[in-house]
């Protein structure tokens, strides 16, 4: 009985033997396939799905472009071939993160990312059967696509760099009146300060004797008081009554010689009287002028009367 279970014992543990070798040789030939597939360039235990997309030309898609889903970067491209058997058309290969997987109702268009980025490929994911890893597909063209074209865009940016250097040079222009500006005001400024110091040299000089305690205004202040005290004893009242009274006689007499009931007021509102004495003055410059112009005749006359009135007073003496 005993040799019996030995044997089975030992056929047990060829068999687990057998086993391990098998493992063990499946382990190995898993290894070496992987190996084999990273030292290819592939990664094994990539989070990205490959695609290939198949495009009639190349417009201006590189190595290295995003790939986007509603603006955020689920991938890259890894690959730009040309196929010449194909028309010469072009093959992109990219890789997708696993989590948003392809289908064949999905899109992957060709979209603008930016004038210094060139342009990226947007997907569009929908339901459908799922696109084996590897697989290629046609792509499409996004509906905001617009080719760059680059001699408009050299046309444009000459333009931009010709008004650059227009707006360049009136910058420099009114930099250059900007310092003219600069160097008058600061001219002006310091000759500013010397007049101010000059101000306040004088108001220094003035102000010193001013403030001097013998001759200055502290000296001025006792009889500026005494001045002021003598002022305030004056009886501005009494005068201001006093002038007001004087005033309306004026005014009175002003009033009586305006009216005709006075003497000075008949001679100034009577018109008879006005020209009698008018006349007479006329009469007396007629006069003094002709005793100015025939004096001997009054002369004459004064002389024989005084003549004559001595000879008489004689010829009664005798």
């Amino acid at each position: 009985m005993y040799p019996l279970l030995k044997q089975a014992k030992d056929a047990n543990m060829h068999i687990n033997k057998n086993y391990m070798i098998g493992l063990l040789a499946l382990f190995s030939l898993g290894i070496l396939y992987y190996g084999f597939l990273f030292l290819k360039g592939h990664n094994v235990f990539s989070q990205y799905n490959h695609y290939k997309v198949a495009y009639p030309v190349n417009k201006n898609l590189h190595v290295s472009a995003p790939v986007k889903l509603k603006g955020h970067v689920v991938g890259m491209v890894t690959k730009v071939e040309i196929k010449p058997k194909q028309n010469y058309s072009t093959l992109v290969t990219i890789e997708v993160d696993k989590q948003f997987p392809l289908t064949y109702a999905s899109k992957v268009m060709l979209n603008n990312a930016g004038m210094m980025e060139g342009n990226a490929l947007e997907i569009e994911l929908h339901e459908g059967n799922p696109i084996r890893n590897g697989a290629t597909i046609i792509g499409q063209l996004h509906p905001n696509f617009n080719e760059i074209d680059l001699n408009a865009m050299t046309a444009q940016v000459a333009t931009v760099t010709q008004n650059l250097i227009k707006t360049t040079e009136g910058v420099n222009a009114i930099l250059a009146n900007l310092e003219r500006t600069s160097f008058t005001l600061s001219t002006a400024i310091h000759g500013l300060e010397d007049n101010i110091n000059t101000i306040a040299k004088n108001i220094i000089a003035i102000s010193g004797p001013l403030a001097n305690s013998k001759r200055g205004i502290p000296a001025m202040l006792p009889a500026i008081h005494s001045l002021l005290l003598e002022v305030k004893s004056i009886p501005f009242k009494d005068i201001s009554f006093r002038v007001t009274n004087v005033l309306k006689d004026v005014e009175r007499l002003i009033q009586h010689t305006a009216s005709d009931g006075g003497s000075f007021g008949r001679f100034m509102h009577d018109a008879t009287l006005y020209h009698n004495l008018n006349h007479s003055v006329e009469n007396l410059n007629a006069l003094l002028f002709d005793m100015k112009k025939r004096p001997f005749r009054y002369l004459n006359f004064s002389l024989l009367g005084c003549l004559k009135s001595n000879h008489q007073k004689q010829l009664a003496h005798r």
